[in-house]
């Protein structure tokens, strides 16, 4: 017990005695230097006034707690102008009037950071080093924050205090890779301030948010701005969603004569003798999952309905979406689809789907008995019930009919694509492409000039972009100003012209914000850890002192 307290100042510590219990140890220790500085006056001082026991919790050892008990001298001090009369000796491991020595102080700090308040304080507790959660808070607090290094290519993004409401912004030092600054808005002005005061900076890597446009303009215009490429193929799938939502009644029909015409083009096969396929289409029942389905479409359907009456009202989608509890975003996508978007129909994972395969070949071979089948299974280690098998099979035999007048391009047409994956599936290059998709998209492009055209400017953007041709900038542009091309892509190839200088630096310097992305997700987890209890200021403290 002496080496622990000789590590704390053996020169000027003299150890008394050690007392202890079942879970703490108290070190009674004196001070051996003569004389004491005033801390105001700095002059030197060796009359004694008076002594007092001053209580300091320590560093554990064996798993018990330590309180250091030191016998602390009051000194008159000896200035003949000085304010202070008496002072009290000042010690180099503790500040004055703590209760916990320098170095206890930092190791709660370091808990604090790392886990916040009240996992800290369990840690804490388990670490016999116990603390309140209102102290660690405190500590961190009181942390001190690294001066930043000169920033040279800086990372500007948005995070979300709470999605939709409330935005601020984080600033990352790209070469570096770790964050600098966490900014509490999205404003322009708050990052015009922000970069005033670092004229360091050379190149700023953003998306085409408006506030960053004009604040990096206005804050550092000798920064070159370069847009981030995953925000601009972002912007690209936002405007051909766009153009999917507004021809939603058109695609629709497209889709109906497109199911006709390969029915008729499709020579049906004999149907099986000795177990029959073609049995008449079940009307699917009215289970409660679906009665949920219909009341959901239905409360969407009237929120559709209040947008629209409000949109033609003339109100903006801000006040529309304040009124109605709902994100901007969503608001604007119902305004501008000509008729109400229906949602994907969402396939249910289903035990029986690892022996599908199985299932499949052996229904081909002619097997369509469920009880056989599901014996063919157990022997196998299948483990789900028959009532799986027989399911699955049902939905094979309601959809045999159809699946042999259709053919296999009939069976993918009948899937319900979302606009998100009829967007994917148009901006796909066509070597990634199935010989199902890529049939699909030959006939969908065939029937809708909308959709052909847009499907060729967007994958010529895509190229353009996820390749870094900026030698193809003039020919795309030329091309999305013809009168073929949808308003939705015209609208965004004329965004791009707006901000050309930097999407061209976007296509010619490596500069993206892909790291930033990873330090917004590291946010993230940390400002979901703090329940949503503190303020920016700590948040802020926690997350750079981390990085």
């Amino acid at each position: 017990m002496s080496s622990l307290v000789l590590t704390l100042d053996p020169a000027n510590l003299k150890l008394q005695r050690v007392e202890t219990s079942a879970c703490t140890a108290a070190v009674f220790v004196q001070a051996t230097v003569r004389a004491a500085r005033c801390p105001l006056c700095r002059q030197t001082s060796d009359r004694v006034h008076s002594r007092y026991v001053r209580k300091l919790a320590d560093l554990p050892s064996h798993g018990q707690a330590i309180e250091i008990r030191l016998r602390v001298r009051r000194f008159f001090c000896s200035g003949s102008k000085c304010p202070r009369r008496i002072f009290a000796e000042r010690l180099p491991f503790a500040a004055a009037f703590a209760r916990t020595t320098s170095r206890l102080r930092d190791i709660h700090a370091e808990i604090g950071l790392f886990l916040g308040g009240e996992a800290g304080a369990r840690l804490a507790s388990r670490l016999a080093v116990p603390t309140s959660p209102d102290t660690l808070l405190r500590r961190i607090r009181q942390a001190a924050l690294t001066i930043a290094r000169p920033v040279r290519v800086l990372g500007i993004d948005d995070w979300a205090f709470r999605r939709g409401q409330r935005y601020g912004t984080i600033l990352c030092d790209l070469e570096r890779r770790r964050a600098v600054d966490l900014l509490p808005e999205r404003s322009a002005e708050t990052l015009r301030g922000w970069l005033r005061a670092h004229p360091e900076v050379e190149i700023i890597s953003r998306d085409r948010a408006d506030d960053y446009i004009k604040g990096a303009t206005e804050g550092a215009p000798q920064a070159v701005q370069v847009a981030d490429r995953w925000h601009l193929l972002r912007n690209l799938g936002d405007a051909m969603r766009r153009m999917v939502d507004r021809l939603g009644s058109k695609l629709r029909q497209a889709v109906r004569a497109l199911q006709q015409a390969i029915a008729a083009e499709a020579t049906p096969e004999a149907p099986n003798t000795t177990t029959p396929v073609n049995t008449p289409q079940e009307a699917p029942r009215p289970t409660r999952y679906l009665q949920r389905q219909h009341e959901r479409r239905q409360r969407r359907l009237e929120r559709y309905e209040q947008v629209m009456a409000l949109h033609r009202q003339g109100v903006g989608f801000r006040e529309i979406g304040r009124q109605l509890g709902l994100d901007r975003a969503t608001v604007r996508r119902f305004a501008q689809s000509e008729t109400f978007p229906e949602r994907a129909t969402r396939r249910i994972p289903r035990r029986s789907d690892s022996v599908a395969d199985f299932i499949h070949r052996r229904w081909q071979e002619g097997c369509r008995n469920a009880a056989r089948l599901f014996e063919e299974l157990k022997a196998q280690g299948f483990e789900g019930s028959y009532y799986m098998v027989r399911r699955r099979l049902a939905r094979w035999r309601r959809r045999a009919d159809n699946a042999q007048r259709g053919g296999e391009d009939g069976a993918a047409l009948r899937k319900r694509f979302s606009p998100r994956q009829l967007v994917r599936l148009l901006l796909k290059p066509g070597p990634e492409l199935s010989e199902d998709e890529r049939s699909l998209r030959e006939r969908l492009e065939q029937l809708d000039g909308d959709l052909c055209a847009a499907g060729k400017l967007g994958r010529q953007f895509r190229e353009m972009i996820r390749g870094r041709k900026a030698e193809a900038w003039t020919e795309v542009i030329g091309e999305s100003q013809q009168a073929a091309v949808p308003a939705e892509l015209r609208s965004f190839a004329r965004g791009l012209q707006e901000d050309e200088k930097a999407v061209r630096a976007a296509l010619a310097l490596p500069w993206s914000n892909g790291q930033v992305e990873g330090q917004v997700n590291r946010l993230k987890t940390l400002k979901r850890q703090m329940y949503g209890r503190a303020k920016f200021e700590l948040l802020r403290i926690r997350f750079l002192r981390a990085a």
